[in-house]
């Protein structure tokens, strides 16, 4: 594994500091005394609807988002468009869905339970189980407003296959009569004008039926899940194109082909794409852009043991340090849920922390909290494409060695005492993480996805952009009462570098109460 850097804001009191200060946002320096057990409920709730990503802070539905949604979505709209420019002879062809707007709003609710039992006073022993809450709202608009795409017959029209297969076959066969022809010598070859007119249109034909047929078959396993309608640009030139053809290939003799070439009539709504997106053959077999079900919403996190120490007790300076076992129990992300928010990582980790504390003056509390974890591989189903790629192929699924980047953090909060009861402060906080590495489980698996795809992907095309850099700036108050002692804290995140980091906002609540076992 390898060594990274985070830096994250942290609030916590220690026992001289305790009766001003109270409970913070995150873990303390102190100790539940010996035979004492104390119980934290710490409900955590982040919010986003933007990303900071390589091309700045964007929206999270951006690939589906402005005046022409096209071949930003993804590498299939871009190879599309790039065959409605052969095939048409067109090279000003810019692919377009219509106008989009794909509203995303994301949450996460951590309610995390712990309980730290006092085995000295000095030493803990904890644990902590998260209960997770996520949700995504989202809506999907899309208005015909300069669509020039529309859903593949093969998908909309009974018949379609056979039309497409019947054309196809008149088109190959006239190529392959012409071919015939000029291997033969015909048309004064291989020296003559009329030989160089002939070996012309054979290449055009072959080049236009190549991109044709990509068109409405795919590549491999990248589907094709759109063709230009038929009264659009695109449209009117593939027309232009073949008819010429047609008539080239007559003149030589060819024969050429009678059969109609298919294209849509008319661009699709917000429905119809949805649905055509969900289609595992023709589209992406992704789930449709909408509010989280009910059922899907609830999830385990991943849990936690500790060990925790404290290394300083006394004067106005408190230290402790704490190792940290992080269990696999929570729930990845989809791979075809484009919207899903995962609870955990499912994979174990092994931290450790080191807090200090510094009371300046009986008013200024200082904290200081640095973290370092070592996160252990494991495995995770992805679509072999960039991290910044929207629609992937289906075909592109793939379960995954997954080891994840290992990470270091630093927190620093200081804290003013206002009263008896109240404090209050600022928090900055930097967080950064290493790379992942992905890996094929088995050569079986490699093999699988080159014969599914048409071609050979190696899984670190996921690798880039998954190194992670994060700055988050807040605030946060604490109360120490009678009775409990509670905190709160608000952090927002204002800069991230990586291929998707939230521009999320943090919403933090802690209350602890103790209890006196033996």
């Amino acid at each position: 594994m390898r060594p990274i850097a985070i830096l994250v804001l942290a609030l916590v009191t220690n026992p001289a500091v305790t009766r001003g200060v109270g409970a913070q946002a995150v873990e303390r320096t102190d100790t539940p005394k010996r035979g004492t057990v104390r119980f934290t409920f710490d409900p955590q709730t982040m919010v986003w609807n933007d990303a900071f990503t390589p091309h700045g802070r964007r929206p999270l539905g951006w690939a589906l988002t402005g005046d022409s949604v096209g071949a930003a979505a993804g590498p299939t709209l871009a190879r599309i468009e790039q065959d409605v420019r052969t095939a048409g002879g067109l090279s000003g062809f810019v692919a377009s869905l219509g106008k989009g707007l794909l509203a995303v709003h994301e949450e996460r609710r951590v309610t995390p339970i712990g309980a730290e039992v006092g085995i000295t006073d000095r030493l803990s022993l904890g644990v902590m189980v998260p209960l997770v809450r996520v949700q995504t709202r989202a809506r999907l608009n899309l208005t015909p407003a300069g669509a020039n795409l529309g859903a593949n017959p093969r998908w909309t029209t009974p018949g379609a296959d056979t039309v497409y297969s019947a054309f196809f076959s008149q088109f190959d066969t006239a190529l392959a009569h012409l071919g015939d022809s000029i291997t033969a010598g015909s048309y004064g070859c291989p020296g003559s004008a009329q030989c160089a007119t002939a070996r012309g249109v054979l290449d055009r034909g072959r080049t236009v039926r190549l991109a044709l047929g990509h068109t409405v078959y795919g590549v491999g396993g990248d589907p094709a899940p759109f063709l230009p309608v038929d009264t659009s640009d695109g449209g009117r030139a593939i027309d232009s194109t073949l008819l010429k053809l047609q008539t080239d290939l007559a003149t030589l003799g060819a024969g050429g082909f009678t059969h109609a070439f298919l294209l849509p009539t008319s661009a699709l709504d917000a429905n119809g794409l949805q649905l055509l997106l969900g289609d595992t053959v023709f589209g992406f077999g992704i789930a449709p852009f909408q509010d989280t079900r009910k059922r899907l919403r609830y999830f385990p996190g991943d849990a936690e043991l500790s060990a925790k120490y404290r290394l300083v007790t006394s004067g106005p300076y408190s230290a402790a340090v704490a190792v940290v076992v992080r269990l696999p129990t929570g729930h990845l992300d989809s791979p075809n849920d484009l919207l899903d928010v995962a609870t955990g990582d499912h994979q174990t980790d092994l931290e450790a922390r080191v807090t200090q504390e510094l009371l300046v003056g009986g008013r200024l509390w200082l904290n200081l909290s640095v973290r370092a974890a070592q996160q252990r591989p494991g495995q995770r189903e992805r679509r072999l494409a960039p991290p910044e790629a929207f629609l992937v192929p289906f075909a592109a699924r793939a379960r995954l060695k997954w080891d994840p980047g290992d990470y270091l953090q630093v927190d620093v909060a200081p804290l003013l005492r206002l009263s008896r009861f109240f404090a209050a402060g600022m928090t900055a906080s930097y967080y950064t993480r290493a790379r992942d590495r992905y890996a094929f489980l088995s050569p079986q698996d490699s093999s699988a996805v080159a014969a599914r795809l048409g071609v050979p992907v190696s899984p670190s095309v996921l690798e880039a952009g998954t190194a992670e850099r994060r700055l988050r700036l807040g605030w946060a108050m604490s109360y120490l009462g009678p009775v409990f002692e509670s905190g709160l804290s608000i952090e927002q995140t204002v800069s991230g570098r990586g291929s998707v980091v939230p521009a999320a906002t943090v919403f933090r609540l802690v209350m602890r109460v103790s209890r006196k076992l033996f």
